[in-house]
C-alpha cells in the first residue's frame, strides 16, 4: 500500500481546524498543549483509556475541561475515518474487545496520527499556555 505522506498533515490540519471551530477561543492554548500530548498518553494509556477520558470530560461539570472531552472526540473520530477501523467512538468497549493484532496496529496508526496533530497544533491554535 502507497501512502502520501502528506495525507497524514492534511488528515492533521483539517481536523485541527475543525476542532478550533467547536472551541472557545480561551481554550485555544489548552488545548494545544493537550494535543502536543496525545502522542505519549496513546502510548503509555492506550486508545481506550483515551475513550473512557473523551467520555468522562464530556459528561464533567467544570466547562473548563469539557474542551478535553472535544478534544479526545475529534481525534477519536478522526482515527476512526482514516483508518477505517470498526470501532464506536461512544463505546470504549469496543477498543477493549477489538483482537489485539487490530488493537495494536490501531494503536500504532494513532500514535503517528497524533504525532501529525502535535506538530500542526501550534500553526491552528496556538502555542501552547505554560502551566
Amino acid at each position: 500500500m502507497n501512502l502520501d505522506p502528506r495525507k497524514f498533515s492534511q488528515e492533521a490540519h483539517a481536523a485541527l481546524t475543525e476542532l478550533k471551530g467547536n472551541l472557545e477561543d480561551r481554550h485555544y492554548q489548552k488545548a494545544s498543549g493537550l494535543v502536543q500530548g496525545l502522542s505519549a498518553y496513546i502510548s503509555t494509556w492506550g486508545l481506550h483509556r483515551l475513550s473512557g477520558d473523551m467520555k468522562k470530560f464530556e459528561a464533567g461539570t467544570a466547562e473548563d475541561t469539557r474542551y478535553k472531552g472535544r478534544v479526545y472526540r475529534k481525534f477519536l473520530e478522526k482515527l476512526r475515518t482514516f483508518s477505517g477501523a470498526d470501532f464506536d467512538v461512544n463505546d470504549e468497549g469496543t477498543l477493549i474487545h477489538l483482537p489485539l493484532r487490530n488493537y495494536t496496529a490501531l494503536n500504532r496508526l494513532a500514535i503517528q496520527l497524533a504525532k501529525e496533530w502535535s506538530f500542526w497544533a501550534p500553526a491552528v491554535l496556538g502555542e501552547a499556555e505554560e502551566s
